[in-house]
């Protein structure tokens, strides 16, 4: 489990981020939470968070510097900054310190599905690990990973398998970090764009939509974002290159 700490001035954003993002769902847990960035950097300090969202434009101390004081102290945090404002500027100075991303709000849900699966990859990669196994010595956890391989096109989730298989929601996440290295809807994601990719390659005349639906998303605009920042290519221009 990736632990994650949320920095804006606004009371009601933060508690928008806390209640709707879907953290657990996607290996993470958010830790602390703060509307004064000066105290923020000072708690960060004392729970080295994994990740740290912040706001651009705040009183005292803008999403940047705070940005600067966390790397300083040398906290190998991932940064996601949170902005209303799409200027290249704070952008640019962003990126100057080794942030993760740049995200508009509101925060549409898509996109911040898709950029949690991005972290949870990134921190994957840097968390040093023995070598992955894939099974356990839970005999559920087995029988729960074969039910995910075999019906990855559903709709599943933490709550779902969670009632299937008689497991915690907080047993299976780690159960997952221990094995594979990623959250549950990381492995997923390498499931559903395993597949689409198979079905663009292998039948180059099938309905974009129809790939959409049996790789286990119904909604094609948002298999179109996750298949394109995944393989850095859209569906149609992959299919094209098998025609």
């Amino acid at each position: 489990m990736y632990r994650v700490y949320l920095v804006d001035d606004d009371t009601l954003i933060l508690e928008e981020l806390i209640n709707t993002v879907p953290w657990l769902d996607n290996g993470f847990e958010v830790v602390g939470h703060q509307t004064d960035p000066r105290r923020a950097v000072e708690e960060i300090k004392d729970l080295w968070p994994d990740v740290v969202f912040c706001d651009l434009k705040m009183p005292g101390m803008d999403g940047n510097e705070l940005i600067r004081d966390v790397k300083e102290a040398g906290i190998g945090a991932e940064c996601v900054m949170l902005s209303a404002y799409d200027s290249f500027e704070s952008a640019r100075a962003f990126f100057r310190q080794s942030g993760f991303d740049y995200i508009l709000k509101p925060v549409d849900a898509d996109d911040m599905e898709i950029l949690l699966e991005r972290l949870n990859s990134r921190l994957s990669a840097n968390r040093s690990a023995g070598t992955k196994s894939e099974l356990s010595d839970n005999p559920a956890f087995n029988e729960l990973i074969g039910y995910v391989n075999g019906h990855f096109a559903e709709k599943l989730t933490l709550g779902s398998l969670s009632e299937r298989f008689g497991l915690s929601r907080n047993y299976i996440c780690g159960l997952f970090q221990k094995h594979f290295n990623q959250s549950l809807s990381l492995y997923l994601t390498e499931l559903r764009m395993a597949y689409a990719r198979e079905l663009l390659e292998s039948e180059p005349t099938m309905l974009l939509k129809e790939v959409s639906r049996c790789s286990g998303y119904p909604d094609y605009h948002y298999f179109f974002k996750v298949f394109k920042s995944y393989y850095g290519i859209s569906p149609r221009e992959m299919q094209e290159k098998r025609a």
